[in-house]
């Protein structure tokens, strides 16, 4: 991964993240962090949610998902709270 002028750019995916990319991602995470609050079917949340989570992170080999919540010097708190929160309670349904 390297950055590219408010972009990263993912080599092993060719996945290029740009600073509107990244606020949309925040947006669903809020949403989707905000849906995990309701108490109703967790598992089919998990399912729902998962491909989002899949596009945030990135896996480098022999370590753990890492949540993409960084541009530059901005953070995007949401990716980081979702990342988080789908960690955890995937964890209680694997």
């Amino acid at each position: 991964m390297f950055f590219i002028k408010d972009t990263w750019v993912r080599k092993e995916s060719k996945v290029m993240m740009n600073r509107i990319d990244y606020q949309i991602k925040d947006s669903l995470c809020e949403a989707a962090i905000k849906e995990f609050k309701m108490p109703d079917s967790v598992p089919a949340k998990l399912n729902k949610y998962s491909e989002l989570f899949d596009s945030i992170s990135i896996k480098p080999k022999g370590l753990p998902k890492i949540a993409l919540s960084h541009l530059g010097d901005e953070t995007f708190e949401n990716i980081q709270r979702f990342a988080h929160l789908f960690e955890k309670i995937d964890s209680f349904y694997k």
